[in-house]
């Protein structure tokens, strides 16, 4: 019973992270269609803020830091380069693959490529029964990712910002014909994927080394996170983090991460397959 808890307080820690590092990706896709492979670098330098103003300021503060830094240079990207990527896959993967290279390698050459490391803000533990132990720190996360997700939500179904994105994502053109003006919702949409970006960034500090190359593993979980709620869609998001969190867990605990990886990947391209089988039967 022991190991049970162990692999449902890891599981739900693991699904906080693939929640933070995929809201942003899935919001950037479903209003501008772009596929933002640069969305690693964006949860990198959120780290990166969050180390710089941890000693200076409180930690919410520094995590508020990040999310305003990050999405002050998700409105730079777009009015420089991610506005000429809406609606097109392809040159946004090529676009973004870019980007993320000049992100990374910018990082090198103005701060180093030295590891930096932001202590824990809670230290300790607590007991979750049988003899498990969670971080509080990530007993935090996992608030975190929950509260952030119903902000999102929040922002999405109540708010006239909310109804304008969703607008522009069920028609454009209908959307600017009715005096919406798309190209400023996209903007901020974009500022917003990458400010969440920047929040995974800020909690995901305590846990890990803060180094330029930091971001890949994140884009990765978070892609496929993605890939298997649905692009655009942020309740299904919510289910899959936890989800993929859960699994990687369940092999991770008893046995090890890459043995985890393997079964959970494997998993997911069984359950995209047969997802494209049914959508195919269903048409003919």
């Amino acid at each position: 019973m022991q190991t049970v808890m162990n692999i449902i307080g890891q599981g739900l820690a693991l699904g906080a992270v693939n929640l933070l590092a995929a809201l942003g990706l899935t919001i950037i896709y479903g209003v501008m269609g772009v596929v933002n492979l640069a969305h690693g670098e964006l949860i990198m330098l959120g780290s990166y803020i969050a180390a710089l103003f941890a000693g200076s300021l409180t930690f919410p503060g520094a995590v508020l830091a990040a999310f305003v830094g990050v999405a002050a240079i998700g409105v730079v990207l777009d009015a420089g380069l991610i506005r000429f990527l809406y609606h097109k896959p392809v040159a946004s993967m090529l676009g973004t693959w870019g980007l993320a290279l000049v992100i990374r390698q910018t990082v090198i050459l103005a701060v180093g490529p030295e590891l930096r490391y932001v202590a824990l803000p809670i230290a300790g533990s607590v007991s979750i029964g049988f003899g498990a132990q969670v971080a509080w720190w990530q007993v935090m996360l996992i608030a975190c990712a929950a509260a952030v997700a119903g902000l999102v939500a929040l922002v999405l179904m109540r708010t006239p910002f909310g109804l304008q994105m969703r607008a522009v994502v069920a028609n454009s053109d209908t959307a600017e014909s009715l005096g919406i003006r798309t190209r400023s919702v996209n903007r901020w949409a974009f500022a917003l994927g990458a400010g969440l970006a920047g929040i995974a960034g800020a909690m995901i500090a305590p846990l890990r080394t803060v180094f330029p190359g930091m971001g890949l593993p994140y884009l990765v979980a978070a892609f496929l996170v993605v890939i298997l709620a649905g692009l655009g869609n942020v309740r299904a998001t919510v289910f899959w983090s936890v989800a993929v969190g859960i699994g990687t867990a369940a092999v991770a605990v008893p046995a090890n991460d890459i043995l985890a990886q393997i079964v959970v990947w494997s998993t997911a391209l069984v359950i995209i397959a047969g997802r494209r089988k049914v959508v195919m039967v269903a048409r003919v």
